[in-house]
């Protein structure tokens, strides 16, 4: 059992001790209140509850706090390229081609997706990875041909740009003309592309949905834990993540 498996199990046994210690009311009545909640309403903690939690929680924030790993940069969120966006792809690339078993062509992660705006310069925590991702997405493998592979990339373009990978680049140059280089080569008519991404696109969400009957590899991956072993990996290579911007999306005529 984790230590956060543990903590949560800890929670369910003080719930359940609740519910056996008491005997059971049935509701007759409610009445509806309206209360104005303000700085002068706050609620205040209870102090038996607490004290109760307190050694849960004390070992929650141990492997919170953790450090696993550090960058060489400032990881920032932007459009349509950005360095977090950069090493998430990236990691989502690597990641889904070792449980894959077999190179893919590329990977991407919505926009929305990401949850904080920056991993500043320095040491990276357990915990700062959970606020990155604190969803429970899977990463999923799609097989798409050549204009599935368009389409793709023109949502993703409407959208001012999603994270890509290292695998692919895009180049909006009018609205009418978009260069793809996959591998640095045309899309090629007659090809299968491999791509990396989270299950809730291609479960059709952010309007995504033109994927939903796509054919598909679900790796049982969570994306926020591909993301923590990706740090370790940089960790035991004794080397700091660093992902600047390398012109992977370009909108030559952004509004």
């Amino acid at each position: 059992m984790t230590k956060v498996t543990f903590f949560l199990f800890g929670l369910c046994l003080l719930g359940m001790q609740f519910i056996s210690c008491k005997s059971v009311n049935y509701l007759t009545n409610v009445e509806a209140n309206r209360i104005n909640v303000s700085s002068k309403n706050k609620l205040t903690p209870d102090p038996a509850i607490t004290e109760l939690i307190a050694p849960y929680k004390i070992e929650l924030d141990k492997v919170m706090n953790q450090v696993i790993g550090e960058t060489a940069i400032d990881l920032k969120k932007e459009r349509p390229e950005s360095t977090l966006g950069n090493w998430m792809a990236d990691a989502i690339h690597r990641k889904a081609e070792e449980k894959l078993g077999t190179p893919i062509d590329f990977a991407l992660q919505n926009y929305g997706g990401i949850r904080i705006p920056e991993i500043k310069k320095g040491a990276i925590t357990r915990g700062k990875i959970y606020e990155l991702m604190p969803f429970d997405n899977k990463i999923l493998v799609l097989f798409l041909n050549k204009s599935e592979v368009e389409e793709l990339v023109q949502h993703i373009v409407e959208a001012r740009g999603w994270p890509v990978s290292y695998g692919i680049k895009i180049n909006k140059l009018t609205e009418e003309d978009i260069t793809v280089l996959i591998n640095d080569k045309p899309l090629a008519e007659g090809k299968i592309y491999k791509v990396a991404l989270p299950d809730y696109i291609a479960n059709g969400g952010s309007r995504s949905y033109f994927l939903k009957d796509k054919k598909r590899e679900d790796l049982q991956y969570f994306i926020r834990d591909a993301l923590i072993k990706d740090v370790e990996d940089y960790t035991a290579r004794k080397e700091a993540i660093n992902s600047p911007k390398e012109g992977r999306f370009i909108l030559q005529n952004r509004e």
